[in-house]
């Protein structure tokens, strides 16, 4: 695996080493005498010595602050005083998990940047349902030096510039408020570097009014999760609840897609609202009585697809060695009744095909409107059981020998079929 470009190493024994390409470059511009000025855990700082010729001044970005964060309030104060001040700098936020970046200019945010997964412009595209997850891992795989998403996304017809500008504002938006989320590691602040390439785009949004929304939502949704713990619950129109004479657009809209089956992270990709105003609707029609959260009561439906296929295997060759000895309409008849009395019948059907097997889409149609509180395990129990009693008729057609070596051989298989 390729060391990270801006990687340095400190030894046990005190020694510092320049690891990646892009520390070696930015430490020989730097070269030097130092002295230690702070170390806390996670952030070493330096300060260079006096010049040696009188007048001299540093050149380069200058660190204006730096520390640790300590509890969920650092990273909003330090924005706070940011802005108010109308300083003109980027504020490093450097969490376990991620690196974040917010570039102030008098009291707005002209750019953000984050290495974390759900900070990317795709992944918020695919939040608020402007792309699939099938047509994002496409454009991902088409990404490249000379093939920016953001083009890709244009030249695909996807979005035209207009609407990108739009998607990436919502990005800064989405970085900004992650950051305000960050409740340890450490930070710093430090005038911009007028040498570094220009971001690509720039954007000019109010701090204050991004730091009033964020305070906002980080309240708020403190105040939701008491009741929506996650957005994996489904909620479900509560029958016969009166419609309350005001209602706004987005409560509206979220409650025509209550229905049961739609998660609320699903809902807020549908619908193009995001994560926080789906919450919020949802939260204020528990509180009205219109709609009950149920857990998810889903499967991955290629899991399932899978997991019907492994079975079916299992059931064409218990079929295929019945009909070897005329028994096939038997037993056939026999796994119909079995499957009608064990209740099974919403999720096979009313019996099996010709060859043993059993429909995989009726399966899933009978797995979405069951709302089972585990929907797979469930599943597998019930194909287990169906494999079984299909075995245990197929015996009265079968010669004793051929019984035995169908039971082994069928067995085997089955305890190898896992989820």
């Amino acid at each position: 695996m390729a060391e990270p470009t801006n990687l340095i190493v400190i030894g046990a024994d005190g020694t510092i080493r320049a690891l990646g390409k892009g520390a070696e470059q930015r430490l020989k511009a730097s070269s030097g005498r130092y002295q230690l000025v702070l170390e806390i855990p996670g952030l070493i700082v330096l300060r260079r010595e006096a010049p040696a010729r009188a007048g001299a001044q540093p050149t380069g970005p200058r660190v204006l602050m730096a520390g640790e964060i300590v509890n969920r309030t650092t990273v909003l104060e330090l924005v706070n005083m940011i802005a108010s001040a109308n300083w003109r700098g980027d504020l490093r936020i450097f969490a376990p998990d991620s690196t974040r970046m917010l570039a102030f200019d008098q009291g707005v945010v002209k750019h953000a940047s984050s290495d974390h997964m759900d900070d990317r412009l795709g992944e918020v595209l695919y939040r608020m349902g402007v792309l699939s997850r099938v047509q994002l891992e496409t454009l991902l795989r088409e990404v490249g030096p000379e093939r920016r998403f953001g083009q890709l996304l244009v030249d695909r017809g996807l979005v035209d510039r207009e609407h990108l500008f739009q998607y990436l504002q919502k990005q800064v938006e989405q970085v900004f408020f992650a950051a305000l989320l960050v409740r340890e590691g450490t930070y710093v602040f430090g005038s911009p570097d007028e040498s570094a390439t220009p971001p690509g785009t720039t954007v000019h949004m109010p701090a204050q009014h991004l730091l009033m929304e964020g305070v906002q939502r980080i309240d708020e949704m403190a105040l939701f999760r008491e009741r929506i713990p996650h957005g994996r619950l489904c909620p479900e129109v509560q029958p016969g609840a009166p419609t309350p004479k005001q209602m706004d657009q987005n409560a509206q809209l979220v409650l025509a897609y209550s229905d049961g089956t739609r998660t609320i992270a699903d809902i807020a990709r549908e619908t193009g609202l995001g994560e926080f105003l789906t919450t919020k609707a949802v939260y204020y029609l528990l509180q009205q009585g219109q709609v009950l959260l149920r857990s998810e009561a889903r499967a991955d439906e290629a899991t399932v697809l899978a997991l019907v296929g492994q079975f079916n295997s299992v059931l064409r060759d218990i079929f295929v060695a019945v009909a070897t000895y005329g028994g096939l309409d038997q037993t056939r008849q026999t796994v119909a009744a079995w499957i009608e009395g064990s209740g099974y019948a919403p999720y096979f059907g009313p019996t099996v095909e010709e060859d043993g097997s059993i429909d995989a889409r009726t399966v899933l149609g009978g797995l979405r409107r069951a709302r089972l509180e585990r929907p797979l395990e469930a599943l597998h129990q019930s194909l287990h059981e169906l494999s079984a009693f299909a075995l245990f008729a197929a015996t009265s057609s079968l010669p004793r020998d051929q019984e035995m070596i169908l039971a082994r051989d069928v067995n085997r298989r089955l305890k190898a079929i896992r989820i």
